[in-house]
């Protein structure tokens, strides 16, 4: 009884005849993402050492985020305690088109160009999805470059994975893990 049910529905779906009842989801506006992220986020930073890929390193870490003006934007100002007398600051801007199709992420003083990220999944209400993914260079090999960006209530992960390969295995690369 179940198969016939889903059965039934995919067709539904896939000739759009939605009952009238079931609303589509819709995906979240880009400027609802940017107001999600502003304000001062306090948390961690873990990561996979370069040289030891078996060894992990976790940093304190603060994000203070500014939603431009206009919520076309927001620029992210990291903060990282690296030990004793040693802080380490960097800035970016952070920028989902307004069709949500496109992601443009990088550093606020051009030392490098944005990435271009193309967005995989955006979803959610009170929780933000954003699944992002680009091809482009990791421990200076090619790799496929994926960002999960989730903002709830109160807590903030971005969690950054590479894959090698189509078909090896995504690798944990880093992981924020923030609340307000």
């Amino acid at each position: 009884m179940l198969r016939l049910f889903l059965t039934v529905a995919a067709m539904l779906v896939l000739t759009g005849t939605l009952p009238t009842h079931v609303a589509a989801q819709t995906i979240p506006s880009s400027k609802a993402m940017h107001a999600a992220l502003g304000g001062t986020w306090t948390g961690t930073l873990r990561y996979r050492d370069y040289q030891d890929s078996t060894r992990f390193v976790t940093l304190p870490t603060v994000i203070e985020a500014t939603a431009a003006a206009d919520s076309t934007n927001v620029r992210l100002d990291f903060i990282y305690d690296d030990g004793p007398g040693k802080t380490v600051r960097s800035s970016d801007t952070f920028s989902l088109n307004d069709r949500a199709r496109v992601l443009r992420w990088g550093p606020t003083d051009g030392t490098r160009v944005a990435s271009t990220f193309a967005v995989q999944q955006f979803s959610g209400s009170s929780t933000l999805r954003l699944i992002v993914e680009m091809t482009g260079q990791d421990d200076d090999k090619t790799a496929r470059i994926r960002e999960t960006i989730t903002v709830a209530a109160g807590e903030l992960h971005i969690l950054k994975e590479v894959q090698f390969s189509a078909d090896a295995p995504w690798v944990f690369r880093h992981e924020y893990r923030f609340n307000r």
